[in-house]
C-alpha cells in the first residue's frame, strides 16, 4: 500500500517518483495537482517534451486499449515517456488495472484528479497497488507558501519585509496556480526595487481597494477611452495613488490571461468569468473583454503596465499623467482591434 503523506509529497516530486510507474495526484488544490504532475512528467522525459502525451480520462475509459498501447509503445526518438491523464469517469479504474499488473517499462502514467475520498475507486486502486503511488495535494500552509514566495522573489533580486510576507501569505494558498500568478504580478510590480513591502502587496494582491477601481479598469480593458481620465481623476481625488491603479491594471491583465487559457481549453468567456469568480455585476463586461483580448495583446499589455509602474516610481511628480497615458495605450490597442 503506497499512500504518500501530504508532508512528503513535495520531496518525492523533486525526486521524480522514480520507483513508481503509475502515480495519482489528487486533492482540492487543482493548481498544485497540475504543477506536481507537470514536474514529474518533465523529470521522466528529461529534455524532450515531445515524449509527454496527454489523454482525457473519458477517452482512456472508453478506449483502454489505446492507453495500453501508448504506455507500452517505444518512443520514436528514444527515451522515457510520460502519459498525463485527467481523471474522468469510473471507467478509468478498469483501464488502469492492466497497467498495474503489467507496468510499462519506459513510460510513467500520471493521473490527475480532484478531491477523492479514501474509498473512491481510483484512489483505492492506486493506494493498494505495490507499484503505484497516490499523493494528496491540499491548500498550502505558511511554511510551503514561504518557500514558494522565496523561490519566485529571489531570482528577481527582491527581498520581502516581514509585514509584507505576512500579508502575502494570508492572501495566498487556496490554489498553487493562482498563488504563482499573484506572486508573478508582484514581481513585475516591484521591478527596480530592492524589497517588497506591505503597500506593494496591498496594491497588487489583496482586494481591499480594488472594487473602487473596477469602473476604471473595465473602461481601460473595454476600450472606452472617453471614460478613462474622468475615472482616474476621481480616484486620484479620493487619494488613490497612480502606482496602485497600475497595480490593479496589471492584476486584471493576468486574470484575463488566465481566462484566455480557459477559453482555449473549451470554456466560453462567460464560463471563464464564473470559474474565476468575477463579481456577477461585472461578468458581462469581463466576458466581452476576454473575447476581445488576444494572448499576444495581453502579453503586450502586461509589459506596458510594468514599464509604467517603473516610470511612475522614478518620477512620482508625473505619476498621475503617466498612469493615464498607459491606460489610454491599453484602451487604444483593443479599441482599434
Amino acid at each position: 500500500m503506497v499512500a504518500i503523506p501530504a508532508r512528503d509529497a513535495e520531496s518525492l516530486v523533486r525526486s521524480g517518483f522514480a520507483k513508481f510507474p503509475v502515480i495519482l495526484f489528487y486533492g482540492p488544490d487543482e493548481g498544485l495537482v497540475s504543477e506536481r504532475a507537470e514536474a514529474v512528467a518533465k523529470a521522466t522525459v528529461g529534455a524532450d517534451p515531445a515524449n509527454i502525451i496527454r489523454m482525457d480520462g473519458d477517452e482512456a475509459s472508453a478506449n483502454p486499449g489505446r492507453l495500453a498501447e501508448e504506455a507500452h509503445a517505444i518512443s520514436m526518438f528514444g527515451g522515457a515517456r510520460a502519459i498525463r491523464i485527467r481523471a474522468g469517469g469510473k471507467g478509468l479504474v478498469e483501464a488502469l488495472k492492466p497497467l498495474l499488473s503489467t507496468p510499462p517499462v519506459d513510460a510513467r502514467i500520471i493521473v490527475e484528479a480532484g478531491d477523492l475520498k479514501g474509498n473512491a475507486p481510483l484512489r483505492a486502486l492506486i493506494e493498494k497497488a505495490p507499484n503505484a503511488a497516490a499523493a494528496p495535494c491540499y491548500a498550502e500552509e505558511g511554511r510551503d507558501l514561504g518557500r514558494l514566495i522565496d523561490e519566485m522573489l529571489e531570482p528577481a533580486g527582491l527581498r520581502i519585509t516581514p509585514d509584507a510576507r505576512t500579508l502575502l501569505t494570508r492572501s495566498l494558498g487556496q490554489d498553487r496556480r493562482r498563488s504563482r500568478m499573484e506572486i508573478e504580478k508582484l514581481v513585475l510590480y516591484c521591478r527596480g526595487l530592492d524589497a517588497v513591502d506591505a503597500a506593494d502587496v496591498e496594491a497588487v494582491v489583496t482586494d481591499a481597494a480594488a472594487i473602487s477601481a473596477d469602473v476604471l479598469i473595465d473602461a481601460v480593458f473595454g476600450g472606452r477611452l472617453d471614460q478613462i481620465e474622468l475615472e482616474a481623476r476621481r480616484l486620484y481625488a479620493d487619494g488613490m495613488e497612480p502606482g496602485v491603479l497600475l497595480g490593479f491594471a496589471l492584476r486584471h491583465a493576468f486574470v484575463l490571461q488566465n481566462a484566455r487559457r480557459l477559453v482555449d481549453g473549451g470554456s466560453s468567456p462567460v464560463e471563464a468569468a464564473k470559474s474565476l469568480r468575477i463579481n456577477f455585476r461585472r461578468e458581462r463586461a469581463f466576458a466581452e473583454q476576454v473575447a476581445r483580448w488576444s494572448d499576444q495583446r495581453l502579453s503586450r499589455s502586461v509589459q506596458i503596465v510594468a514599464d509604467a509602474v517603473l516610470a511612475v516610481r522614478r518620477n512620482a511628480a508625473l505619476g498621475e499623467a503617466m498612469a493615464i497615458r498607459a491606460f489610454w495605450s491599453l484602451a487604444l490597442s483593443v479599441a482599434r482591434a
